[in-house]
């Protein structure tokens, strides 16, 4: 092979001269046809090896007359949790003969919508969006192409819907700091909870407060500290004289950055502090985290959505949107404790 041929991808009429065989010979031999020699299809295999040939599968979609991919949308890959819940899509897709492309949805309007349509010039069977999106140059750009989309984990008004309750996993966590005795209890938001999760589990949080004659109080992560509309110094709100003994973060990834600055402040969880996250990231189970949390359904709700989007993509379901709602599990671990008296 020529040095400037290395650059070029093998096709199907390579490995047809390579094993000297026709190209629909070939072409038999890799969608699995009956009839083919053991010989035959052995000469074909050890072209395919020696070309480093890999089907189009463009051109596959289009002989077999079905798309085979889904496109997954990610959130913020910063946050463990999208990763995990992509895998598991992925996992349960391939068990219905789906393979998955993924993109991330920057917060770059151009930049998104590239990244989408993308996945749409791929022919993508249907979409999955992990983060929420409800502007109209996105909608309109899958409601053109004609693909079934489904959110995960978030919500948006065009689309099938595949979630967890948020509103009461929120009302869990702050029960269950409640039933320790503490009474001094912070929500914290963190930037990495999509906007609607976020906003349902400090719904959940403020109706638990209010049920028990408590006080809520709703803080946010800046500068590498959180805030409220008072500025309140970190030092002051999990240290001082009236702190907060207890914090239910709308995710894990704030919460185990409020468990990094209690260490900083000499503040000890739970002794001193308690805290509930959500969504039970596989990192959080480590001892040396252990935190309490309320964990989404990852599996499930990976499998519920891929078999909507099939279903859609199948015909056989239609009509406006579905909507399909989760409840969210108490891990109760080490970070959550009875409030000192």
């Amino acid at each position: 092979m020529k040095q400037s041929d290395l650059r070029k991808p093998a096709t199907i009429i390579d490995v047809a001269r390579r094993a000297g065989l026709s190209k629909s010979t070939v072409s038999n031999v890799i969608r699995g046809a009956r009839g083919i020699t053991t010989s035959t299809r052995e000469r074909v295999e050890q072209a395919i090896d020696d070309l480093g040939y890999r089907p189009n599968a463009l051109a596959r979609q289009l002989v077999q007359q079905r798309a085979s991919i889904f496109g997954v949308v990610s959130g913020d890959l910063s946050n463990p949790f999208f990763a995990e819940i992509m895998n598991e899509i992925e996992q349960y897709a391939a068990t219905r003969d789906y393979r998955v492309m993924f993109c991330s949805a920057p917060s770059d309007m151009r930049d998104r919508l590239a990244g989408l349509r993308a996945l749409l010039d791929h022919r993508v069977a249907g979409l999955l969006f992990l983060t929420q999106i409800n502007d109209d140059d996105t909608r309109n750009l899958v409601a053109s192409s004609r693909v079934p989309a489904v959110f995960v984990t978030c919500a948006a008004e065009w689309a099938d819907i595949v979630c967890s309750d948020d509103v009461r996993g929120g009302v869990v966590a702050t029960n269950h700091l409640i039933s320790l005795g503490h009474t001094r209890i912070g929500y914290l938001a963190d930037s990495l909870s999509e906007d609607e999760a976020d906003r349902n589990r400090q719904i959940g949080y403020v109706q638990a407060m209010q049920a028990n004659g408590l006080k809520p109080a709703v803080f946010h992560w800046k500068d590498g500290g959180m805030t409220d509309v008072r500025e309140m110094p970190m030092k002051r709100l999990i240290g001082g004289s009236n702190r907060y003994t207890a914090f239910f973060s709308s995710n894990d990834f704030g919460a185990i950055a409020l468990l990094d600055h209690a260490d900083r402040l000499g503040v000890k969880v739970p002794e001193d502090l308690s805290v509930i996250g959500f969504d039970d990231v596989s990192l959080v189970s480590l001892r040396r985290i252990n935190l309490t949390t309320m964990a989404q359904p990852k599996a499930t709700m990976a499998r519920l959505a891929v078999n909507m989007l099939a279903g859609r993509i199948a015909g056989d379901i239609q009509g406006g949107q579905v909507r399909q709602t989760i409840d969210c599990e108490l891990i109760v671990r080490g970070s959550a404790a009875p409030a000192r008296s």
